[in-house]
């Protein structure tokens, strides 16, 4: 299995923490653009349309005969893959849990907009309306969350390290972002888990990699 993407945290990381937390061994295939000012991407460029990918794009994932791309169509396959999926699930709470997918999309959008489609007076101006549009998102994953251990209730899934990473981009901006009682145990109960021991404590570890590309106006 081989997993393609830019040498930072981004939207491959969420993946990243699933497999380590499922325990499968897979291949990290890293593009690392060049330094300012071009910040050359050639090395993506170069190898883009000879992957067999249906729609070329990063990150991709490589798994035998299954080439995908798009973050939330891997992030559902590798949760199908390894078993980290709701049991007993009927198509309804199936499509909830795609529909908190995607608001969590929309939710990194806000900050990837901030750090990516700027300048730097205008993060420094925009910033607090970030955080307070994001904020508007956290009491609706909050109310989703209720008194479960996980979206999904006993049960972790992809859904859960989406969660935790894209929370954790706004930390970082902004320390004290989480504000709901239930969500702040969430974070700590994803950082706790045995699995993961490794993976958030190892100097080598992708979680101390950048969150964003050297080319953002920010890259945490």
């Amino acid at each position: 299995m081989k997993l393609g993407y830019w040498k930072i945290r981004g939207l491959a990381e969420p993946m990243r923490m699933l497999l380590r937390y499922a325990g499968i061994d897979y291949e990290e295939v890293v593009y690392e653009p060049g330094d300012a000012p071009n910040f050359d991407k050639s090395m993506w460029f170069d190898v883009k349309f000879t992957l067999g990918l249906d729609f070329p794009n990063l990150p991709y994932l490589i798994d035998g005969d299954v080439k995908l791309t798009q973050s939330i169509s891997i992030l559902h396959y590798l949760s199908a893959k390894t078993g980290l999926f709701p049991k007993g699930s009927n198509p309804a709470d199936i499509s909830r849990y795609d529909m908190i997918d995607h608001a969590i999309e929309d939710f990194g959008s806000c900050f990837y907009g901030l750090c990516y489609d700027t300048t730097p007076d205008n993060f420094k101006s925009n910033k607090v309306a970030v955080v307070t549009h994001g904020k508007e998102f956290m009491k609706q994953f909050s109310s989703a969350l209720g008194d479960n251990k996980y979206f999904a209730g006993d049960d972790i899934t992809g859904t859960d390290f989406w969660m935790f990473e894209s929370i954790n981009r706004f930390v970082k901006m902004e320390p004290t972002f989480i504000e709901h009682d239930n969500l702040k145990m969430f974070m700590k109960r994803i950082r706790g888990l045995p699995e993961l021991k490794e993976y958030f404590n190892s100097p080598e570890s992708t979680y101390n990699w950048p969150l964003n590309s050297k080319y953002a106006i920010n890259t945490f």
